[in-house]
């Protein structure tokens, strides 16, 4: 599905081959031998000996960059062939190599991470590691700054078509010394310009691009059918560019053909068919990105013969499975049921004409607002996707890297050692734990409608039991501080467990985000208009305003490589509405972070 893709990035990394390689005869051979098997997946055992013959080649020569170019290829070769887990796995093996051997190409890492979520349909994490990527490049490193720059633009040309743009110029300005590569350039220019609905822009890339290709000879056709169906959709001829997406279409990956089909029928004013080709791209994702997750979970079980998900968690996983099938069914039959009306109305439109064109009106704003919705879902499913991912890679890599330590009879490992690494599978294994719990814990609460509230608790005790746990996790490294402005005897009439559960958060995310100084818990009556209110203040990196009411969505965090999925702070808000009050942040205070949770008495 990705080997345009996979190709050209391939290519990328190849560019700069020195003279004194291409005089070597024996090695030219041996590298066009190379070439040849990456295309032969059943002679892969053959593939990897001269893989490692031409990387030994680099090693003897000195050129390390053009070595770790080549351990990237190892990354493209498992992604091509279906193997996201290792594809990551040996990405990981690479930075290790590259810090023992002290070597700062961690350009090259990045980029095969990135190539890895590209290839899943997940664009968000790929930009994030090809942003890593240019961070950490030469800036006299044109083969590596061309081969980022042009994967951002390609990663954004559907979604942020404005910022496709910039990065697509970058890339063409290095690109003009390549032929292969400014061809693609101009084919993106193309691309963009259609998804940002631009005609002049398209036609002076359209007449750039056929310029380009009578100057130069191309074996490939990249980009030309593409170039095809952008003309037709502005020159309003849909069924001719639908036509020529019905077959494979060189430089043009499934989703980004299902994104294509969608912007046209949006031209069109078709909002249902809009609506369906979001619906299959939504389902593609998904299961891309669930084969990840679950590639990553099941291999690591085969290797280190652990089982970290019990027989009632997988249960609850199968049974959202199920559901989730059964709401595909749904919008599928809603999809229809609104087809067919749409027919009955076409067939009474001599009788009821004015009355039709009403109703066509409605339904095409209801279809919109669908729209909407369902791109929210495929937000939240992605965003849900990507966190849980994100967060149960670590340890299962620490888990799966020591217990291969363990195992292996070759290492002789003291007993502190053996010690020290079995407690960190240990703690690990009970991070993923916790993990799949605090999933089953969100589920049970997102299907609560209210909280009995019949407890008379004693805030005091209540607010003691808060701050000896979270002493536990601060282990001295903060001042905690806690005043009660109330009667110590002091009761109020709510949900024990949902209040606690708010505190606890609430206590936890200050721990997480203060590196110095103070956390306090407060409690004190509301005089003006009753209640009992409780904040939690902290003196750390603090929130900016702009992400106030952000911060209570669902999946949303500040800094994504913070560990954590995203839903504390929903949930906890959700709890406390479920409990008759309201939980917001402080906007005056601006030393760090302070949440206000206020309950009616």
């Amino acid at each position: 599905m990705h080997r345009h893709l996979l190709i050209w990035i391939l290519l990328f990394c190849c560019l700069g081959v020195n003279a004194q390689q291409q005089q070597d005869t024996a090695f030219r051979k041996l590298y066009k031998q190379y070439f040849k098997l990456y295309n032969e997946p059943e002679k892969e055992k053959e593939f990897w000996e001269t893989s490692k013959k031409v990387e030994a080649y680099y090693k003897k020569q000195g050129r390390q960059r053009s070595y770790y170019k080549m351990r990237q290829n190892e990354v493209l070769y498992l992604v091509d062939h279906g193997r996201a887990y290792q594809a990551i796995k040996r990405s990981n093996e690479i930075l290790e190599e590259m810090k023992s051997e002290g070597a700062k190409h961690y350009d090259i890492v990045y980029t095969s991470l990135a190539t890895v979520y590209e290839s899943r349909g997940n664009y968000r994490m790929a930009k994030q590691y090809f942003m890593e990527a240019l961070k950490n490049a030469n800036a006299k490193d044109s083969g590596a700054l061309i081969s980022i720059y042009s994967r951002i633009a390609s990663l954004q040309s559907t979604r942020e078509p404005k910022e496709a743009w910039e990065w697509n110029e970058k890339f063409g300005a290095l690109a003009k010394i390549y032929p292969d590569y400014y061809k693609m350039y101009l084919s993106q220019k193309g691309r963009i310009s259609f998804f940002m609905l631009d005609k002049p822009k398209f036609l002076k890339a359209q007449a750039e691009f056929k310029d380009y290709l009578k100057q130069h000879h191309f074996v490939d056709s990249t980009g030309i059918v593409a170039m095809k169906v952008y003309d037709n959709a502005f020159n309003g001829q849909y069924q001719e560019a639908l036509a020529l997406l019905e077959d494979e279409v060189p430089g043009l990956d499934i989703i980004t053909i299902h994104d294509v089909k969608g912007k046209i029928y949006e031209m069109m004013g078709r909002y249902d068919l809009t609506l369906k080709e979001s619906i299959i791209r939504r389902d593609l994702r998904d299961s891309l990105n669930s084969d990840l997750l679950y590639d990553n979970i099941n291999a690591v079980n085969a290797e280190a013969g652990l089982t970290l998900l019990s027989d009632k968690a997988a249960q609850e996983r199968e049974e959202l499975n199920a559901k989730a099938a059964k709401e595909r069914e749904r919008w599928f039959a809603a999809v229809i049921a609104l087809l067919a009306v749409a027919l009955g109305l076409v067939a009474s439109r001599y009788l009821q004409k004015r009355r039709y064109q009403k109703r066509l009106l409605k339904q095409n704003k209801e279809l919109e607002i669908a729209l909407d919705r369902a791109k929210e879902s495929d937000r939240m499913k992605t965003s849900f996707i990507e966190q849980v991912s994100h967060e149960i890679r670590t340890p299962l890599n620490v888990i799966t890297g020591f217990a291969q330590v363990i195992t292996n009879p070759h290492y002789e490992l003291e007993e502190q050692e053996r010690n020290t690494m079995i407690n960190d599978i240990s703690k690990n294994t009970v991070e993923i734990t916790n993990l799949v719990n605090e999933l089953l814990e969100v589920a049970e609460d997102e299907s609560r409608e209210h909280y009995e509230r019949n407890d008379n608790v004693n805030i005091h005790q209540l607010c003691q039991e808060v701050i000896n746990s979270a002493s536990v996790i601060n282990n001295g490294h903060l001042q905690l501080n806690y005043k009660n402005m109330l009667d110590q005897d002091f009761t109020l009439r709510t949900n024990k467990i949902a209040l606690k559960k708010i505190l606890n958060q609430l206590m936890k995310n200050a721990l997480k985000f203060t590196k110095e100084g103070e956390i306090e818990l407060k409690i004190r009556e509301r005089a003006a208009n009753g209640g009992v209110e409780f904040t939690v203040t902290d003196t750390g990196i603090g929130i900016d305003k702009k992400y106030h009411e952000k911060i209570f969505e669902r999946f949303y965090k500040v800094d994504t490589f913070k560990q954590g999925l995203g839903l504390g702070l929903t949930m906890s808000r959700k709890m406390a509405e479920l409990l008759g009050g309201s939980l917001d942040i402080d906007d005056s205070y601006k030393k760090g972070a302070r949440f206000v949770l206020i309950l009616p008495s």
